[in-house]
């Protein structure tokens, strides 16, 4: 597993098993009175959430944690690239 950003009390991560996907995606958790939540964004083609993995977000909560990976795509794709090339990523907090 690799973090990738730390925003808010969002965690944007990978898993290992993801590199053999076909469109870079992330996943997003958050620790709430002990129970670990957990949703998957795909960020290419477009920014969409992958419906089969929501978990329990609000979709207010959905709504917050697409817009923080609008505004931190950029980032996010840099430490994607890392991961892929099979370097090390650090997890940047915002």
């Amino acid at each position: 597993m690799g973090k990738l950003l730390i925003i808010s009390k969002y965690i944007f991560l990978i898993y290992s098993v993801d590199i053999y996907e076909t469109r870079k995606h992330i996943h997003v958790t958050y620790n709430y009175r002990g129970f670990k939540r957990s949703c998957k964004f795909w960020l290419e083609p477009d920014i969409s959430l992958d419906e089969n993995n929501r978990a329990d977000f609000s979709n207010q909560e959905l709504r917050e944690i697409e817009i923080l990976i609008k505004e931190h795509k950029n980032s996010l794709m840099s430490q994607l690239d890392l991961f892929y090339k099979g370097e090390n990523v650090k997890a940047i907090r915002k």
